[in-house]
């Protein structure tokens, strides 16, 4: 298989993932805040946290299970790592803790 057709695979199946997961953990989120609130979340912090966590998830694991392969392929460095998932969790709890008023 050629490089272009490998690499356009690869861009379908990154667009997969990112829906899965933006749709999973959206559903996980909008479930959970309605258990606690009673109320839909606003998916305004939370989506942007989500994108961080399929990141995260893409460049330090799921790029390397693909069809294409590059020597540029790297993974994050363990202090962006770090970073990045704090930050991720910090959007992704915001709406928790200050809940939608109305």
């Amino acid at each position: 298989m050629g490089k272009l057709v490998t690499f356009v695979l690869e861009i379908f199946r990154l667009l997969f993932l990112l829906a899965l997961t933006m749709i999973v953990l959206g559903g996980l989120e909008q479930g959970l805040f309605k258990l606690l609130y009673d109320r839909t979340l606003y998916p305004g912090s939370a989506g942007i946290g989500n994108f961080i966590v399929f990141f995260v998830l893409y460049r330090n694991y799921w790029q390397f299970k693909g069809w294409f392969q590059s020597d540029k392929n790297q993974k994050l460095g363990m202090s962006l790592t770090a970073s990045l998932t704090f930050l991720s969790l910090l959007l992704i709890l915001l709406p928790f803790g200050v809940p939608v008023l109305g």
